[in-house]
């Protein structure tokens, strides 16, 4: 029997729950309470107050890392394994071919025409002396679904824009990488929200099939 000591909005408890899904298996959830110093069970379990922690058996695996690394040495991956983790992805990214600035060229090309704006265009020295000039990030939005976004939730602000990068790769290759849209804002729990990201999430994997 599997059992996962965790809490909803741990990041790393994210991860194993990812993973858990990906591998089809079935588990028990044991929620923590918030502060350390109240998690008794779980400090008779593992020795310790941190989350995630997860049972297999006779075994008790710390660290989301070690967690993952024996899900998947000892279950084997079900065939929709990498459907599961495409959808819960947090980006998105694809290889375009030519140098960053034609890249950069040809993606702004495509967010026009698929009704996103560029807010910001910021080159990645300004970001940090350690990163080029051709190192591009932008802010990008759709106007209509900020709008709705803020409707629903207007403390929601990763809903009104997410960031876009074009990242060279050598030998005349970039990639393009964008945030999830959806994964921005899954831990506000709310479906609307969710909603309206999931439909540009759906015109931004068009719009990176076009490149």
């Amino acid at each position: 029997m599997i059992t996962l000591y965790q809490t909803e909005w741990c990041p790393y408890s994210h991860r194993v729950r990812q993973v858990l899904t990906e591998l089809d298996l079935t588990y028990t959830t044991v929620c923590v309470p918030y502060a350390a110093e109240d998690r008794v069970d779980l400090l008779a379990v593992a020795g310790q107050t941190g989350v995630p922690v997860l049972t297999d058996g006779d075994g008790v695996y710390r660290d989301s890392d070690a967690i993952i690394a024996h899900l998947r040495a000892t279950y084997p991956a079900p065939e929709d394994a990498g459907d599961h983790a495409a959808h819960g992805a947090w980006r998105t990214a694809t290889q375009v071919a030519g140098d960053a600035r034609s890249a950069l060229a040809r993606l702004k090309t495509r967010l026009d025409e698929k009704g996103f704006v560029v807010l910001a265009e910021i080159a990645g020295s300004t970001i940090s002396p350690r990163l080029p000039d051709d190192h591009v990030v932008l802010q990008v939005t759709v106007p209509v679904a900020a709008a709705k976004a803020a409707g629903v939730d207007p403390l929601a602000p990763a809903a009104l824009m997410f960031p876009m990068a074009v990242v060279p790769q050598g030998d005349d290759v970039c990639t393009v990488a964008a945030a999830d849209p959806v994964g921005q804002v899954w831990l506000h729990a709310e479906p609307d929200l969710i909603k309206v990201q999931g439909a540009v999430k759906k015109r931004l994997e068009e719009l990176l099939a076009t490149l």
